[in-house]
């Protein structure tokens, strides 16, 4: 199944969902800013080595992260405001939860686990240029949708390295680091030639 595919069964799924909150009044913003509490609340869980309980929260943001967008769709409030902050909140919520699991592989582990924590920054800052890179290429008129590593495919990696536990989730920070970078290099690259320099 293609993944035009698979977003069309994920909006089966979800548009029922977003329609009930829409009819409810609930306001797609505050979806939006629920999902960056469970987010920091996944960062929390993280911090004090719960990190099954970390990918619980993380799963719960995802689930606010996919409805925020159809629910403002089913309620007639999309808005540039709104596209605006899910955006960056969607970068808080990152560095939100990752944070947590910094912090943990540096100050829990004796002695501290520094080559984690070192993983886990690179991850939180390949994910921010992986989503800078992209908004700096639409300002400069550069469309930039190239690269596999966005949101979905990171948070996926995330949640599942949060389940494996702190001994595997080591891998997933390797990972979530390589893909993120690799990414952001391709959409220098995608952009810089799509400019002609």
């Amino acid at each position: 199944m293609g993944a035009g595919g698979l977003k069309g069964r994920v909006r089966k799924v979800l548009d029922p969902v977003a329609s009930f909150a829409a009819r409810l009044g609930v306001h797609p913003s505050a979806i939006t800013v629920a999902g960056l509490v469970l987010s920091a609340a996944a960062g929390w869980a993280f911090w004090n080595g719960g990190f099954r309980l970390a990918g619980g929260f993380l799963l719960a943001s995802g689930f606010c992260d996919m409805i925020d967008g159809a629910t403002a769709r089913a309620g007639a409030r999309v808005s540039a405001s709104g596209a605006f902050l899910d955006s960056t909140l969607d970068r808080y919520s990152e560095v939100a939860a990752l944070t947590g699991a910094f912090l943990y592989y540096l100050l829990r582990p004796a002695p501290a686990d520094a080559a984690t924590a070192i993983a886990v920054v690179l991850a939180v800052s390949g994910s921010l240029l992986v989503s800078y890179a992209k908004a700096r290429a639409e300002a400069v008129g550069a469309a930039c949708d190239v690269g596999f590593a966005e949101r979905p495919e990171r948070m996926v990696v995330l949640i599942a390295g949060a389940f494996a536990g702190p001994v595997h989730f080591r891998w997933a920070a390797w990972l979530l680091a390589a893909m993120s970078h690799a990414t952001a290099v391709h959409r220098v690259g995608h952009v810089l030639r799509k400019l002609g320099s």
